[in-house]
């Protein structure tokens, strides 16, 4: 159980993220939550089936540039191990924001989740769907920790 090797693994995922133009049209930023949670829960799906190197192959390009998929697949299964296996999730946040703390300006959607895990405990998965330029809505960093 190493929550907080995570949370410095995302900060480092997203200071590396690529500046994006900011949009002139306004935001739709329901239907931002809507297809950046879309996003999430596809990524999660791949976690939650072992398939920790589809997971980064999924991810946004900054994600992919701040760890290899070696050192991610491994960050992963140290994270999530002691909690396994991961069963229903309740969203409990979601947030459309352009700016988060040492990232680049961009779009971000911030996503929190209930979830059950084993010896019937919930966990707080935190996940950063991040707009990747012509790739839509991928994942730019991911975070878990007990309740």
């Amino acid at each position: 159980m190493r929550p907080r090797p995570m949370s410095l693994l995302l900060a480092a995922m997203l200071a590396l993220l690529p500046r994006s133009a900011q949009a002139q049209a306004p935001v739709d930023t329901l239907a931002s939550i809507q297809a950046a949670t879309d996003a999430a829960v596809r990524w999660l799906a791949l976690l939650d089936d072992g398939r920790n190197a589809e997971s980064w192959d999924s991810a946004a390009t900054g994600f992919q540039a701040a760890v290899t998929q070696p050192n991610w697949v491994q960050s992963v299964l140290n994270a999530r191990l002691a909690f396994e296996p991961f069963g229903e999730r309740q969203r409990i946040a979601a947030r459309y924001t352009t700016q988060i703390p040492n990232a680049p300006a961009g779009e971000y959607v911030l996503l929190q989740y209930r979830t059950r895990v084993s010896g019937e405990r919930t966990v707080i998965e935190t996940v950063v769907p991040m707009r990747d330029g012509g790739r839509g809505w991928r994942v730019g960093g991911y975070f878990v920790r007990p309740e």
